[in-house]
């Protein structure tokens, strides 16, 4: 007896162990990880049957002994067929056909039954216990054709297939098809459980070990096991609310202290009922609920404990996003991309808790749409340069232009900068457009030898993107050397100041850039961005006074009088203005005998194509 069950038993107390391991937690039950606690289940049964039935032929009465040889024969089969479904479960195009589904499922109900009235006949020497006859060959047939049939299956929908899923199941069946024909070949080896055992150890080392799911720094779920949760509510129509936690400043502090804190705000969002823990990017974190109810009773509680501080006396100050069912979206992919697009982006609000609803994602789907629309028109080269010209109120003609960038749509029309300049920003693609710009304006200076136009340089604006890169003023250098024109045909102002965050990079990369012969202004002075503050402190050579601070001069008398002081200022300090935005004849008059140098504005021209541009400073400068 111990030649026929050493074997099994080897097999038995793995099977075992990872019985233990795979029931012991509650873990993210997706489709294929039910499968597969059932496919292991049914085979750790099968593998203790087996063992059972040598027992049964050797101590017990007949019936006994067919009873269970019969269940480990229809535990068999029943092994194959959830082998087969499991496979099928990650093939997208068949886990929707629940028709099919169903109508397997009652044929191998059909197969599997028909074990119970095939003949069964035993062998029972010193040397071999076992049993045969039509049950058996049955067996092996229909498991056979199974094996087969998932094995077809692995190349039929290749391109479907999890790799990982894929690889695993080949490795599988192949072991088990050499397991089943050498145990058909030699009964006395009874060796078909142990390749099944290595099959189930397989599948949980790859892919169903319920700790793979978790993030392994803070415990929570993955941002994968996410995904694959968010997927199966969806394919199964569910209902489920999520909030989600972006905390950025930590990101700020260094590893252990980030760590330490993380730690902390997972065994706190542990502690909530109804929820289930997800790590996101970076220190987010996403709770699924199982209705809107839920979320919005556990939310007092999440903000009650941002009030204190967490480990180092340390206060996070996260934003805090609701989405009260997931049915807003469409499919996983939109939510997923819509908490994407929150997390790094966010939204402008002063409430603590951002309700991201249908018109969220409305706007989301805008956001996307005009993102992509620039990237496309970055690598179509539809992104344009349109030329303000700018009067000097001593010269009495145009001397300079600011460029301002224009882009436009597939289909050649026009985008309004409100619209992608924004997108651009908040995405990063600002700075590829600046740099756009910054080439189309030197190529311009170069093509059209602007002096002899009476210009003597164009204004081109700085983001604060590229503001704070480090390279931008070697980039720059590098562009104008390469247009062969000089730097001191170059503007380049500053705006947003207010919004800067690593001031010294700016620093530097003026500085670099002056000594290059480059000069800078100061944009939209008098809106709040730009302050006294930075007239002092930055090496600016002009000046540009918003059109709203312009207006407001001939309408308060306050504002008058500050701009007279502060006109006073900056010519003391040598520096230059432009005074944007002007649209009348009497405000050209008045700026004029108030000491601003240059005039900008409607009243002279809109931001123009370079080649109307071109034609109206000829025709202007030579008047």
């Amino acid at each position: 007896m111990l030649r026929n069950v050493e074997v099994q038993i080897c097999a038995l107390i793995p099977m075992l162990i990872i019985c233990l391991f795979s029931y012991r937690k509650q873990s993210i039950m997706v489709k294929s990880a039910w499968i597969y606690r059932q496919l292991l289940l049914i085979t750790t049964l099968c593998i203790f049957t087996d063992i059972l039935s040598v027992a049964c032929i050797m101590k017990s009465s007949q019936a006994v002994a067919t009873f269970v040889c019969k269940l480990y024969l229809w535990l068999v089969i029943w092994t194959g067929y959830l082998s087969y479904y499991y496979l099928s479960s990650d093939i997208p195009s068949l886990r929707e056909r629940k028709n099919l589904r169903q109508g397997l499922n009652i044929v191998n109900v059909l197969l599997s039954s028909a074990v119970v009235f095939l003949p069964l006949h035993y062998h029972n020497d010193k040397n071999a216990i076992y049993s045969h006859g039509p049950a058996v060959t049955y067996t092996f047939i229909v498991s056979a054709v199974y094996i087969l049939g998932s094995l077809v299956m692995t190349k039929v929908f290749e391109k479907q297939l999890n790799p990982n899923r894929k690889r695993a199941i080949r490795i599988w069946m192949i072991l088990e098809s050499i397991g089943a024909v050498m145990q058909y070949c030699e009964r006395r080896l009874l060796f078909i459980s142990y390749t099944m055992m290595i099959g189930i150890v397989i599948l949980y080392a790859k892919l169903e070990n319920p700790d793979s799911k978790l993030d392994r720094e803070t415990n929570a779920y993955s941002f994968r096991t996410l995904r694959d949760h968010v997927k199966e509510l969806y394919e199964n129509h569910q209902h489920c609310a999520f909030i989600i936690i972006v905390e950025d400043e930590v990101r700020e502090k260094d590893a252990l202290t980030g760590e330490i804190l993380m730690l902390e705000l997972t065994k706190f969002l542990s502690s909530i009922s109804e929820k289930r823990v997800f790590r996101g990017y970076g220190n987010d974190f996403l709770m699924t609920f199982p209705n809107e109810k839920a979320a919005r009773e556990a939310l007092p509680k999440i903000q009650q404990r941002f009030v204190k501080p967490f480990a180092k006396n340390y206060l996070m100050d996260p934003k805090i996003y609701l989405i009260p069912d997931i049915s807003v979206t469409s499919n996983a992919a939109e939510l997923l991309a819509m908490y994407n697009y929150y997390s790094y982006y966010g939204i402008n609000s002063e409430s603590k808790v951002i309700v991201i609803d249908a018109a969220a994602l409305s706007y989301m789907k805008e956001y996307r749409e005009v993102q992509n629309e620039i990237i496309s028109a970055l690598a179509e080269d539809r992104i344009e340069v349109f030329y303000q010209p700018i009067y000097s109120v001593k010269e009495k003609k145009f001397v300079s232009a600011e460029a301002l960038v224009r882009m436009r749509d597939s289909s050649g029309d026009l985008v309004f900068p409100g619209t992608f300049i924004p997108v651009a920003e908040k995405s990063g693609l600002i700075e590829q457009i600046g740099d756009r710009v910054f080439e189309k304006v030197c190529k311009f200076i170069r093509d059209y030898n602007i002096e002899k136009m009476g210009l003597h340089y164009i204004e081109v604006n700085l983001s604060v993107v590229q503001c704070e890169n480090n390279s931008l003023a070697e980039r720059y250098i590098n562009i104008i050397s390469s247009y062969d024109i000089l730097p001191s045909a170059l503007n380049l102002e500053i705006t947003e100041t207010g919004q800067l965050k690593q001031k010294h990079i700016l620093m530097n990369n003026m500085t670099e850039l002056r000594k290059a012969g480059c000069s800078f202004s100061l944009d939209d002075f008098g809106t709040g961005e730009s302050n006294l503050n930075y007239i002092v402190e930055m090496p600016v050579d002009i000046v540009k006074f918003d059109r709203s601070m312009i207006l407001s001069y001939f309408d308060n008398d306050r504002t008058k009088l500050m701009m007279e002081y502060v006109i006073s200022m900056i010519k003391t300090m040598g520096m230059k203005i432009v005074a944007e935005g002007v649209e009348k004849e009497y405000q050209l008059e008045a700026l004029s005998k108030l000491g601003i140098d240059y005039i900008q504005g409607y009243y002279f021209s809109r931001p123009i194509p370079k080649n109307d541009f071109i034609s109206f400073i000829l025709e202007k400068n030579q008047q």
